[in-house]
């Protein structure tokens, strides 16, 4: 074990030295981030605040009464990835994440196409987040009095949290944290209120929101998959393998903290949502039932705070989403070392270490993203359309990284007790695609299944480009991670 140890300290030395060898004047503020900081990120994109507002009830449409169930077994589900990047991140971590992870296992062009998917997932996220914190903020301002169409308040949003994107990592987690932090606070306040006046008529209080209530096993997988898209983003930690002091221990804990942070704080309002109002088709047919349960069980006035907590969350979730995305542009971009191709991309601001190249790709691509949805006459329509994108690809970026860790422990004198468990996680999330396109989603989802896979294919065939696919095959990065192992 001690020799294992030893391993993986060297191992991310040399991948730490092989970055700084690279980076040259334009690197990012390497080891600049504690735990805490590097915590934020992951919780950021998840954005459990925001999501908590609107999503039991989305929930409660899918599932019906299992809703707080179905939500356990995504969790647990949900265990088997961050188990993947676990397993990655404990070894060596780059900017690039899922990049250098899969390419270490199974070869640049899986590196590379599972980390193009992983940045569609990002950037679509913060366009969708783009119309999610427009969405909440226009009811905020509403219920005071100012009105405004929903597209000036997500180019508002988006180009604050742009401006932030330029400052220091260190200063963009600490906004995300405390902007995370306060709405938390502020919605457990509500969530304990509702419990202690004894939910629905005082007498509410029941766990049957957990209880499979007769739902068949097919239908509470609809829930898992949806419950999916509430907890993923606890990834997004593994972007900032070079920021991260003590990354091979910081990550791994802020990965599977955030996991079970978040997935703690949707199941907790979950069942406070089902417990809390008349019945699970009104529970369902609410928009903001957490709004609405504030309004009930303290006054109108907690309700606008809550409503601009959510606000908050899903600017924080956005700002998040752009960091991750900007940095796996760097990593792998870096990877072209001294060709002018890739040299934009790796530009960083001199005080900052903000990657400003890439930083300017992800605003200018998720601004016209959320302009060509400013047709749509709301912002969650908008929102909904554009995230369901990311909820696709992020399933098969997911199933990659498992297949890849899966191969990594394989090719290594790891116990068997770790690919046992990347097997079972590759067979559920397989599953769980599976429910997910059977049967094959109707108009307008359809559409974005096909837009989804066009993505993938670019991906793919991008890597044939032959100055991509030389820089990739010859990287000296990924020459010292191959032969790495694992225990």
């Amino acid at each position: 074990m001690g020799q294992s140890k030893l391993r993986q300290e060297e191992l991310e030395k040399a991948v730490l030295v092989e970055i700084q060898s690279d980076s040259g004047e334009d690197s990012l503020a390497l080891g600049s981030l504690k735990y805490l900081r590097t915590l934020a990120i992951s919780v950021g994109i998840q954005g459990p605040t925001a999501g908590v507002i609107i999503g039991p009830a989305i929930i409660a449409s899918i599932v019906g009464d299992p809703g707080s169930l179905s939500q356990v077994l995504a969790l647990v589900t949900m265990g088997f990835v961050a188990y993947a990047f676990v397993i990655f991140s404990k070894s060596f971590n780059t900017s690039s994440s899922v990049y250098a992870y899969n390419a270490a296992a199974i070869g640049p062009r899986y590196g590379f196409t599972s980390a193009w998917v992983l940045l569609g997932v990002y950037i679509t996220f913060a366009a969708g987040v783009f119309a999610s914190t427009a969405s909440i903020a226009q009811t905020f301002f509403a219920s005071i009095g100012i009105g405004g169409y929903w597209y000036i308040y997500a180019l508002i949003g988006a180009l604050l949290a742009i401006s932030f994107s330029f400052m220091s990592i260190g200063i963009s987690n600490i906004v995300i944290f405390v902007s995370e932090g306060i709405s938390v606070a502020i919605i457990t306040v509500v969530g304990i209120i509702a419990l202690a006046k004894g939910g629905y008529h005082h007498h509410g209080i029941s766990l049957h929101s957990f209880s499979p209530s007769g739902a068949s096993f097919s239908l509470l997988a609809l829930g898992i998959v949806a419950a999916f898209g509430q907890f993923s983003g606890f990834e997004g930690a593994a972007t900032l393998g070079e920021e991260a002091k003590n990354s091979s221990k910081a990550i791994p804990k802020a990965i599977v903290g955030s996991l079970i942070a978040s997935g703690l704080i949707y199941i907790f309002f979950t069942w406070v949502s089902y417990v809390s109002l008349a019945s699970t088709k009104a529970l369902a047919n609410d928009p903001a039932p957490l709004v609405h349960i504030a309004n009930i069980y303290v006054n109108t006035t907690v309700g606008k705070i809550v409503n601009l907590a959510g606000t908050i969350s899903a600017f924080g979730a956005q700002l998040a989403c752009i960091n991750a995305a900007v940095r796996i542009i760097f990593g792998v971009a870096r990877e072209g070392k001294g060709r002018s191709t890739t040299l934009a991309y790796l530009s960083t601001t001199t005080k900052s270490k903000a990657p400003k190249g890439a930083l300017v790709v992800v605003s200018v691509i998720s601004l016209v993203l959320i302009t060509a949805f400013s047709f749509e006459p709301t912002a969650n329509r908008a929102a909904a359309l554009i995230i369901q994108f990311g909820a696709y690809l992020i399933l098969i970026a997911y199933l990659m990284t498992l297949i890849g860790a899966l191969v990594y422990v394989a090719k290594s004198r790891a116990p068997r007790g770790p690919a046992l468990i990347l097997g079972v996680g590759v067979a559920i999330t397989s599953y769980i695609i599976y429910k997910t396109f059977v049967p094959f989603p109707t108009a307008p989802f359809n559409y974005i299944v096909y837009l989804a896979a066009a993505f993938i294919a670019v991906g793919v065939g991008l890597y044939s480009v032959p100055v991509l696919k030389e820089s990739l095959a010859n990287s000296q990065l990924l020459k010292i991670t191959k032969g790495s192992q694992v225990s």
